[in-house]
């Protein structure tokens, strides 16, 4: 027997919530579900009448009233032009994480251990996030003091970029920023940085060439380069500065792009840095730009571009060498962006190498990314291929 009208949203959720655990998921974190399986619950427990309103009207208003009472969230993400319905929605939490003993739980790498045996007890997010930290040392060929000190982004995604730990950490490149989760390790910055060999990086001010003679040491302008490379976030951009300042190249600055706002700041490279008191001893030739593999990471350099060859500036093109390294040694993770099976393949295209980036479309249309951070300072030292793409 079908639900009356006023009880569809109830059931519904029931539907969802099934979905949700035939999947093993504990009840005590967000499980997300995308719009055909929402849909396809939907139409177990409601069927049209003719003079019904359509579909996607109905179950806008049953997801609107899940929203108020506190039961889901709606998945954010670009809408096709008259899609009334989200990308998906996020199952919120029925109940709260039990609390574990850390001393009855699983044995932790002697480096961690001694750092929080003397907190009994511990939430389940601290209990997942030391269990990834002992994975990790354990990992390693070595000594956690015999491994470089990156920063602390691209460690952080290292120790927690892996789909176990998705549920906990959904931007793990992230997870540790602002004091991570609190309790003895995560509550002492300090100890918690030795541990992990990582430091905090400050986002960077864009900055233009005054002078020539502050160049290397402090100043991300390089000399006499013709090729201006842009990143899309701060950690990634900390440790291709330090390493450019180590090998030969044609870069002659590097730009945080700031997100968005990149689509925007290409246009000062002619109204700034053509002026007097910025002019540069060569004319920069070629814009680059290296980002996250996402629907946002895509269109912002592909709308720079546009914007860029309007007033006459080099076109701004990927840096394949980068993008092929990060999608093989990087982790696709869900992210917060669905895109359309079109959307996706428009946005793909930027890359301009359709054999090398063909599962890229795949990715973004199931809402995953790959986040740049995964090419941190450690490939970098270790590997030079990736200046090819500014050769």
């Amino acid at each position: 027997m079908r639900p009356t009208v006023h009880r569809i949203p109830d059931a519904l959720l029931a539907r969802l919530r099934q979905r949700a655990e035939a999947k093993h998921w504990n009840g005590h974190t967000e499980k997300r579900i995308g719009r055909t399986d929402v849909l396809a619950d939907f139409r177990t427990v409601y069927t049209a009448g003719p003079d019904s309103d359509p579909e996607d009207v109905i179950l806008g208003r049953c997801l609107a009233t899940l929203v108020s009472a506190g039961h889901i969230r709606l998945m954010r993400g670009k809408r096709a032009d008259g899609e009334l319905l989200p990308p998906g929605i996020h199952l919120l939490p029925i109940g709260p994480a039990p609390a574990k003993d850390v001393r009855r739980g699983e044995l932790l790498h002697p480096d961690l251990y001694p750092l929080v045996r003397d907190r009994p007890r511990v939430t389940e997010t601290q209990r997942v996030a030391y269990r990834a930290i002992s994975n990790w040392l354990h990992s390693l060929p070595g000594p956690a003091d015999s491994v470089l000190n990156v920063p602390l982004r691209e460690r952080a995604f290292e120790i927690f970029g892996k789909r176990e730990y998705v549920s906990f950490f959904p931007e793990p490149e992230k997870c540790l920023d602002y004091g991570g989760f609190g309790g003895p390790l995560f509550s002492d910055p300090a100890k918690l940085y030795r541990l992990i060999r990582a430091f905090p990086t400050n986002p960077p001010l864009l900055n233009a060439l005054f002078t020539q003679g502050r160049i290397r040491d402090r100043c991300t302008s390089f000399s006499g380069g013709d090729v201006l490379l842009v990143v899309e976030n701060s950690a990634t951009y900390t440790s291709l500065v330090m390493r450019l300042q180590e090998v030969e190249h044609r870069i002659g600055c590097v730009a945080w792009g700031v997100g968005w706002s990149f689509r925007s700041s290409v246009l000062s490279i002619r109204t700034h840095h053509n002026a007097n008191g910025h002019e540069r001893r060569r004319e920069l030739r070629e814009i680059r730009y290296f980002g996250d593999l996402d629907a946002s990471g895509l269109t912002i350099p592909a709308k720079a571009s546009a914007a860029a060859v309007e007033v006459q500036l080099p076109p701004v093109l990927p840096t394949p060498v980068l993008y092929r390294e990060l999608i093989r040694l990087g982790t696709p993770l869900p992210g917060r962006e669905s895109t359309e099976q079109d959307d996706a393949e428009i946005m793909a295209s930027w890359l301009n190498d359709s054999r090398s980036f063909s599962h890229v479309v795949d990715t973004l249309v199931k809402g995953e990314r790959w986040a740049q951070e995964a090419i941190g300072l450690s490939h970098l030292t270790t590997n030079d291929e990736w200046l090819a793409d500014m050769q």
